[in-house]
């Protein structure tokens, strides 16, 4: 049994990214700044500023600078920089509570941990799952040299120090939900046999600054990570961070980020509110949402966030809450997942996931849960089955097309035909969804491609009541835009102009190909024709009153664009007859 030795007010296990407000700076101070050019001779302009270069970057367009006003304001103005952003400064929120065990000298010693049940990660152990040769970078704190953690290497991104190793303890808690040994002793992480990286880029306060975590991504890229776990967040948005995990999930590395411990309803700080990053809120040991995890769509999962024992500094183990704690179980998920299925992409894994979920709060994806707790499943018609019953909740084409592969991966079997069934029902019913919708749309758009779309549409349709209704109404549109076409034409021949010609020839342009429509063509062929021969008509006889080289060009021009004709051969015989004055 553990012994409390006690508990210690400390910063929030979530570190939160805040902008700070600018302090009032003499005019000769510098400023720290983060210049995104757009080229080479952008960068020259930003490191032969005169402004001290504090970091460039290797796989983001960017360099660090720290730079007086008037730098800054010519930086700003240069046609080959991007943008520039304030170098935001960011510190651990506090609001948490560290309770600190100390380990009893036992070799037996084993600290109780409730989120491993919820999870279900001892069915993927069992498969032999662990995430070996999985690259996992936690950009933290550092991470402390701990006996139940195993470190491949890591990076320090910050200035005072070139180690990575903790001083704050934040860090070494997120790594071991992550990677803690299976060695009977102290904590089991989700996935111990991962590849685990400590990238430092907060200090021994929990502070630190753009900068730094921009140095952190780009290093994780460099050294080709699989997953980056990032348990921090901001209020404030940078174009930048942005960019940089944008350009790391380009790269197909998996990005977890804790969703914030601002409270229900508060939104998801970013880099989690970034659609490239999967957001993590945090669920309580009755399944419910913890009162501190913020919310919002961007939430993709949940995981538990509350009482989380974990690895701390000095060899010590700390329970701690936050959705700090939360992300690093899914990042732990994602590298068994990883593992499993090597050959899968950043978003195909992400899709894993979403079947390897208990649906809590509202049916399918909401604001609180994401699409669910995470949750291992081995059984594969376990796995179809939640598929199956997934698509039929939302009856989304994504989830119906996950359920199709799902089941298909399955044996024959009655089972697997039972499946098939059901999903081919919901992708029936999704068909007729798809063909009504794009039959409204092309009645109200009355564009050929709208028209194109519903007909492909009404195509998968089988055949009943329901398709004819449809078809018929789509043969009414296409009999609205040939009225529309004819009349159009009608109209350019009547009265003949490049206006109404170009009218005419839009309408036909939304015509299927038939008969009609090479009908109209050919008309507007002979109405464009007309066109072209009244305009050469008049270029000669401009040119033959002018007698400029320019007036004799036009009319060449105009005459060498009609058709063979004896009308074709007198004008150019007039062209030709033109003296041009010098």
């Amino acid at each position: 049994m553990h012994h409390i030795l006690k508990p210690i007010t400390a910063a929030a296990l979530c570190v939160s990214l805040f902008s700070a407000a600018a302090p009032a700076h003499a005019e000769t101070h510098d400023r720290d700044v983060i210049v995104v050019y757009k080229n080479q001779n952008g960068k020259e302009s930003a490191i032969d500023s005169g402004a001290d270069v504090e970091q460039t970057y290797q796989h983001l367009p960017a360099v660090a600078v720290s730079a007086d006003s008037q730098t800054v304001k010519d930086l700003k103005q240069d046609p080959d920089i991007l943008y520039v952003e304030d170098n935001v400064p960011f510190q651990a929120a506090g609001g948490s509570d560290v309770h600190l065990l100390s380990a009893a000298p036992s070799s037996s010693y084993v600290l109780p941990q409730w989120d491993i049940e919820p999870t279900q990660v001892k069915q993927a152990w069992k498969e032999g799952l662990t995430g070996k040769k999985v690259k996992v970078a936690v950009i933290d704190s550092g991470i402390y040299p701990h006996d139940d953690l195993s470190i491949a290497g890591g990076y320090s991104a910050v200035s005072y120090t070139s180690s990575y190793k903790d001083d704050n303890g934040h860090g070494t808690h997120v790594a071991g939900i992550i990677a803690a040994k299976h060695d009977g002793y102290g904590i089991d992480g989700i996935a111990p046999d991962v590849r685990l990286y400590a990238v430092k880029a907060l200090d021994r306060k929990g502070a630190g600054d753009l900068k730094s975590l921009l140095k952190a991504i780009d290093w994780s890229i460099a050294n080709k990570m699989d997953i980056i776990n990032m348990s921090l967040g901001t209020n404030a948005d940078s174009k930048i961070l942005h960019d940089a995990v944008d350009k790391a999930y380009k790269k197909g590395i998996v990005i977890v980020a804790a969703a914030g411990n601002d409270g229900n309803k508060k939104p998801v700080n970013y880099p989690g509110a970034y659609s490239s990053v999967t957001a993590v809120s945090a669920s309580t040991e009755t399944n419910g949402l913890a009162a501190f995890s913020t919310t919002g769509k961007q939430i993709e999962f949940a995981a538990p966030g509350t009482n989380i024992t974990s690895t701390y500094l000095n060899q010590m183990y700390a329970t701690a809450d936050g959705t700090s704690q939360a992300a690093p179980h899914v990042t732990g998920m994602f590298a068994l997942l990883k593992q499993k299925y090597p050959e899968e992409t950043n978003t195909q894994l992400r899709q894993q996931m979403q079947q390897n979920v208990k649906d809590l709060g509202a049916p399918g994806r909401d604001s609180q849960f994401g699409y669910g707790l995470v949750q291992y499943y081995t059984n594969q018609k376990s796995f179809a089955e939640r598929a199956v019953i997934k698509a039929e909740k939302t009856k989304k084409q994504a989830d119906i097309n996950q359920a199709k592969t799902s089941v298909s991966k399955l044996p024959k079997s009655k089972g697997k035909t039972a499946l098939e069934t059901r999903i081919n029902k919901v992708q029936a019913a999704r068909n007729v969804t798809d063909a009504r919708d794009k039959v409204r749309t092309a009645e109200k758009q009355k564009k050929k491609n709208a028209v194109n779309a519903a007909q492909s549409a009404i195509r998968k349709l089988a055949a009943g009541s329901e398709k004819k209704g449809l078809q018929k109404r789509l043969d009414a549109v296409n009999s609205g835009l040939l009225k529309t076409a004819e009349a159009s034409v009608k109209q350019a021949e009547k009265k003949t102009s490049e206006t109404n010609a170009a009218k005419a020839k839009k309408a036909v342009s939304e015509l299927q190909p038939g008969k009609e429509k090479t009908a109209l063509e050919k008309r507007l062929d002979r109405i464009k024709d007309k066109i072209n021969r009244k305009q050469a008509r008049d270029k000669v006889k401009t040119a033959e009153k002018t007698k400029t080289k320019k007036a004799k060009s036009a009319a060449q021009t105009a005459v060498s664009r009609l058709k063979p004709s004896a009308e074709k051969t007198g004008l150019q015989k007039r062209v030709r007859a033109i003296r041009v004055k010098h």
